[in-house]
């Protein structure tokens, strides 16, 4: 007969080794049957777009030349370059050669042009266009930020882009200025320079914890889905705290000030660097009284700006009306993107960014109105 401490011993034994066994065999079959089990924080860091602080802006692309692999979710296979100079796309001079026609276009994530893959974001497809009809010199870049407003945009401009002696500078932004609009400070009390900070999806939290990845494929995936639902991350990034669907009412009037502000300062900049301002509105899936299904309405981003349908609809609109009548004033080329392609579900992935199809739209639109420009100069 086994005496009781024998028992527990022999008990504990049991346990542990039905654990063990589980373990192994939930190992071996993530590493069969679970693909990106190997993508560990490390791996996913390399990959990731690199942040260097600034005082101009809350930061700005590393001047380090890197390609980025989004290895899985919706990004898969997307391939996006970054010079050494910190912009997307292939490396370029600084110092503009002679005879060359430069075009630098300035926003956001929907610059950036986000769903698109290394040479096919929009502001290259509009390179790309004009060489075909016979502009072998001219040259585009794209100075997209994702997460960057129309203040950043100009203070991009103002401490950098003049630097590339542009021929025209362009802005396209809107959707990341209005995350801002329902706060009561200024930018001046708001915007910080940052660096990208303890993110635990790409920075591990011990040597314990980078040493479980190396080892271990389903201790990686198990953690992988641990953070994506503990930190919720929406399309915009980390949400916000709270769902609310709040009226135009809420929104700082300030808010539409300072972006006004912000365009008229950058046509202003623009033509003190002597370079031709163009205003661009933000072309955008919510447009006007268009009824949205659900699975449009899902692909919105509403939290992130904490407004309903309608409120989001008339706050773009407004910001619409500020630069045509901006533009007015300045006697600036405006391109009515908004006019163009918002609403248009094939254009667009979700709020903002578009699709490929969507991407060459923008292209075709931008180029139109260069090509129109450039001849009537020639």
């Amino acid at each position: 007969m086994i005496s009781l401490p024998r028992k527990r011993v022999f008990t504990a034994f049991v346990i542990f080794l039905s654990i063990g066994v589980l373990i192994l065999l939930g190992e071996a079959g993530v590493r069969l049957f679970v693909k990106n089990g190997e993508i560990t924080p490390e791996v996913l860091r390399n990959r990731s777009v690199q942040y260097e602080p600034v005082i101009f802006a809350r930061h700005a692309f590393k001047q380090e030349a890197r390609i980025v692999n989004n290895p899985f979710g919706k990004k898969k296979k997307l391939i996006w370059e970054i010079n050494e100079h910190g912009y997307r796309g292939a490396s370029f001079d600084v110092d503009k050669p002679d005879g060359i026609i430069r075009v630098i276009i300035y926003g956001g994530s929907a610059a950036f042009d986000t769903k698109s893959t290394k040479g096919e974001d929009w502001p290259h497809r509009v390179e790309g266009k004009l060489k075909e009809r016979g502009f072998s010199n001219i040259e585009v870049i794209n100075a997209g930020v994702i997460g960057h407003t129309s203040l950043e945009s100009v203070g991009r401009l103002f401490t950098e882009g003049y630097a590339f002696q542009p021929d025209f500078a362009l802005i396209y932004n809107g959707w990341n200025d209005i995350k801002y609009f329902s706060s009561s400070k200024p930018v001046l009390r708001t915007l910080r320079p940052s660096l990208q900070g303890f993110d635990p999806r790409i920075h591990n939290n011990s040597f314990i914890d980078r040493w479980l990845c190396e080892w271990s494929q389903l201790y990686t995936v198990l953690r992988r889905i641990y953070y994506k639902t503990k930190l919720k991350f929406g399309k915009e990034g980390l949400r916000k705290a709270g769902d609310t669907q709040n009226s135009i009412a809420i929104l700082n009037p300030n808010g539409f000030r300072q972006y006004q502000l912000a365009m008229e300062m950058f046509v202003d900049l623009a033509r003190n660097i002597g370079a031709e301002p163009i205003l661009m509105t933000q072309a955008r899936l919510p447009k006007g009284t268009k009824v949205l299904t659900p699975e449009q309405r899902k692909r919105i981003d509403y939290h992130h700006v904490g407004l309903s349908h309608k409120a989001l609809v008339e706050t773009f609109d407004q910001l619409d009306e500020i630069v045509r009548k901006v533009s007015a004033a300045k006697e600036a080329i405006v391109i009515d993107a908004s006019s163009h392609l918002s609403g248009k579900d094939w254009a667009f992935d979700d709020h903002v960014h578009v699709v490929p199809k969507g991407s060459d739209a923008l292209a075709q639109l931008v180029a139109d109105h260069l090509q129109n420009i450039l001849r009537k100069k020639g």
